[in-house]
C-alpha cells in the first residue's frame, strides 16, 4: 500500500491552458471547488478544435518538425528587455495562422460515437438530439455549457501559452507563464502584446510599461491542449522534394476542408483510420478514384487492431486499399503530380496522382515545456525520470494519463484516446479538482512510480501507452470514481457518481452508428459483425487476463 503524496502546499491558484471540452469542464470543477482559475486560450473563442474555420493551414514541412516546436514556435525574447507592443500587418494571415493554426474539422465532421455519451454531467444535450450530427452542433453545446457555467469570466482569449517554468522558491507558486497576446484589431492588422504584471513601478507613456515583466505565477497548470495540434507527416524516401515541387497539392487531413476543390481527382490518402475513412467517404461522389494507403500489418492491442480492420471495410466504392510507400521517385522530369511514380512495398508502382492527403494522425508536443522535450538526436536537458516527450508518440512520466509523476501539480486532460471524449475527460477533470483542492489525494512518489510501471508492462511505453477504447474507458472511469469516492467519505465530499445504465447501453450502441454514418443498414452491420468476429480476436480469457494486468496500475491509496 503506498503513502500518500503531500503537496508542499496549499493549491490556490490554477492556470488551465486550452479551453476545449477537457480544458472547459476541468475549469468548471476546478472553480467550484473553490480554486483561482484562469483558463488561457490562443483562440478568439472557447470550443477548441470544434470551432470550425473555413480557413487552411500554410503547406506543412515534410517531414514535420520534432515534437518539441510540431504543435508551434514559441516566440521569446530575454526576460529581461523592455517590451514594447507592436502592430503587425497581417493581410493574408500567415502571423495569425502561426500563432492560432486552423483548427482540424472539415464540413462533413460529426461524431463517431453516441452523442449522449458525450454529454457533460448535468448538462444534457436537448431532447431529441440525433445520436449522430454535425460538427456545429457540437461547437453549439460547447457554447451553451461555457455560457450555463460563465466560463468566458474565467478566460484570457487570443493568449497564447509561450513558456512554462518551474519554480523552486519555497512559500511560492510552483509554475511561471510566460504569456503572449495576438488579437485582430481591423482587416488585416494584429495587435501583439505580452501579458505585462507591473511589480511596483510606473506606467510610463502610451503602452509601455516599464520594468514589466511579461509571466504570470500560479500554484499549479493543467494543460488541456489535446492531441490534436501537431500534424504528422511521416518521412518517407523522396517525399520532402514531392512536398516541395508540388506544396499546394500535398496536405495532411488538419486541412482538409471540403470536396469540391478536388472534383475530377485521381486523390491519394495515406491513412486508412478514421480520419482517411472519413475523408474518402466525404470526397467518394466528387473524385474520380481514391488510393488509401495503410499498414502492411495491424499490430497492438486487440481492440485497436479490431477498429483498424473494421474501419477497411468502409472503403467507399471508387476506394481501393494500397500497401505501404516504399519511395516518392525523383519528380524533376514530371510536369504535374500526375506524371510523378509512386513505389509500393509489393514491387507495383502508381501514377496518376493529383493530391495527396496525410491522414496519418498527430504528435504530441508541447512546446512551452521545450525543456521536458528529448527530441529524436538530441540530448535531453532533463533526466529520464523527468522527460515528457521523446518521440511524440506519447506523453511519458504520468500517472493514471494525468499527473506528472515527478511533480502532480502539473497535470495533463484528454490524452486518451479511443473513448466517449467530452464524459471521459470530465471524470479526469474531477479528478484533478478533487486532488489540488485536497478532497482527495495521490500516492506517493514511489507509489506514482510504481503504477506507472505496472501501466507500460501492459500497454508498453509508446504508441498505446493512451489507448483505452470501450472497455479500457469503463474500467478507467470506474476506478476513478471508486478511488475519489473513497476519500470523500473521509472528508465528506460529494460523492462522484459513474456511467448510468442509459449511458452504458448508449456506448454499445457505437458500431450501429457508425454503420448509419456511412450509409449502411441492419444487414451491412451484420456482415460486418460476423467478419469481425471470423477474424480471429483474441479469447475472452485473454482479455480478462490483460484488463486485470491492467488494473493494477492503480495504486491503492488509504
Amino acid at each position: 500500500m503506498a503513502g500518500r503524496h503531500q503537496f508542499d502546499q496549499p493549491i490556490r491558484s490554477v492556470a488551465v491552458i486550452g479551453s476545449g471540452p477537457s480544458g472547459l469542464t476541468a475549469s468548471r470543477h476546478l472553480s467550484e471547488a473553490g480554486l483561482n482559475v484562469w483558463i488561457f486560450e490562443r483562440q478568439a473563442h472557447a470550443g477548441g478544435i470544434w470551432n470550425w474555420q473555413a480557413d487552411i493551414a500554410p503547406p506543412l514541412a515534410i517531414p514535420t518538425p520534432p515534437p518539441s516546436t510540431a504543435a508551434f514556435s514559441p516566440a521569446l525574447t530575454e526576460a529581461t528587455t523592455l517590451y514594447v507592443p507592436r502592430r503587425i500587418i497581417d493581410p493574408h494571415g500567415k502571423e495569425r495562422a502561426l500563432f492560432s493554426p486552423p483548427n482540424p474539422v472539415y464540413w462533413s465532421l460529426s461524431n463517431n460515437v453516441p452523442t449522449n455519451t458525450m454529454a457533460f454531467k448535468d448538462f444534457p444535450y436537448p431532447p431529441g438530439t440525433d445520436m449522430n450530427i454535425n460538427h456545429t452542433l457540437i461547437s453549439s453545446y460547447l457554447r451553451s455549457y461555457v455560457k450555463e457555467f460563465g466560463l468566458d469570466r474565467l478566460a484570457s482569449f487570443n493568449t497564447r501559452v509561450e513558456k512554462i517554468e518551474r519554480l523552486h522558491e519555497p512559500g511560492k507558486p510552483r509554475w511561471r507563464l510566460t504569456l503572449r497576446r495576438v488579437e485582430r484589431v481591423g482587416e488585416g492588422v494584429l495587435n501583439e502584446q505580452f501579458w505585462t504584471e507591473v511589480r511596483g513601478l510606473q506606467t510610463q507613456g502610451i503602452g509601455l510599461v516599464a520594468g514589466a515583466y511579461r509571466v504570470k505565477d500560479f500554484d499549479a497548470v493543467t494543460i488541456a491542449t489535446g492531441h490534436y495540434n501537431a500534424p504528422y507527416i511521416p518521412s518517407l524516401a523522396g517525399l520532402d522534394a514531392w512536398g516541395k515541387k508540388w506544396p499546394s497539392r500535398i496536405y495532411h487531413s488538419q486541412g482538409y476542408r471540403i470536396p469540391e476543390p478536388y472534383a475530377g481527382q485521381t486523390v491519394l490518402i495515406v491513412g486508412i483510420g478514421t480520419s482517411g475513412i472519413d475523408i474518402a467517404q466525404d470526397l467518394s461522389p466528387q473524385v474520380k478514384k481514391i488510393y488509401m494507403v495503410g499498414k502492411n500489418e495491424i499490430v497492438g492491442p486487440e481492440g485497436y487492431q479490431m477498429m483498424r480492420r473494421g474501419q477497411r471495410r468502409w472503403l467507399p466504392s471508387n476506394g481501393e486499399a494500397l500497401p505501404e510507400i516504399t519511395s516518392f521517385e525523383d519528380p524533376e522530369s514530371a510536369e504535374g503530380m500526375d506524371k510523378g511514380v509512386i513505389t509500393l512495398s509489393d514491387g507495383r508502382v502508381i501514377t496518376g496522382i493529383d493530391s495527396i492527403i496525410f491522414a496519418t494522425g498527430y504528435r504530441y508536443s508541447y512546446p512551452f515545456l521545450a525543456n521536458l522535450h528529448q527530441d529524436p538526436g538530441s540530448s535531453a536537458a532533463v533526466g529520464d525520470e523527468e522527460l515528457l516527450i521523446t518521440s511524440g508518440e506519447h506523453v511519458r512520466n504520468l500517472y493514471r494519463d494525468v499527473f506528472y509523476v515527478p511533480d502532480p501539480t502539473l497535470s495533463f486532460l484528454g490524452l486518451s484516446v479511443n473513448t466517449s471524449a467530452f464524459s471521459f475527460f470530465e471524470y479526469q477533470g474531477i479528478a484533478v479538482a478533487r486532488v489540488f483542492s485536497g478532497q482527495a489525494w495521490l500516492p506517493d512518489l514511489a507509489g506514482r512510480r510504481q503504477a506507472l510501471a505496472s501501466h507500460e508492462a501492459v500497454m508498453g511505453d509508446g504508441k498505446f501507452t493512451h489507448f483505452l477504447g470501450k472497455e479500457g474507458e469503463r474500467r478507467y472511469v470506474r476506478e476513478t470514481v471508486e478511488w475519489v469516492n473513497r476519500h470523500a467519505l473521509e472528508n465528506g465530499a460529494k460523492p462522484v457518481e459513474g456511467h448510468s445504465e442509459e449511458w452504458l447501453a448508449a456506448s454499445d450502441q457505437i458500431a450501429e452508428l457508425i454503420t448509419k454514418k456511412y450509409g449502411g443498414g441492419v444487414d451491412v452491420l451484420k456482415k460486418r459483425q460476423e467478419a469481425e468476429a471470423s477474424e480471429g480476436a483474441e479469447s475472452n480469457q485473454v482479455q480478462a487476463d490483460s484488463f486485470r494486468a491492467q488494473a493494477s496500475s492503480l495504486v491503492e491509496v488509504r
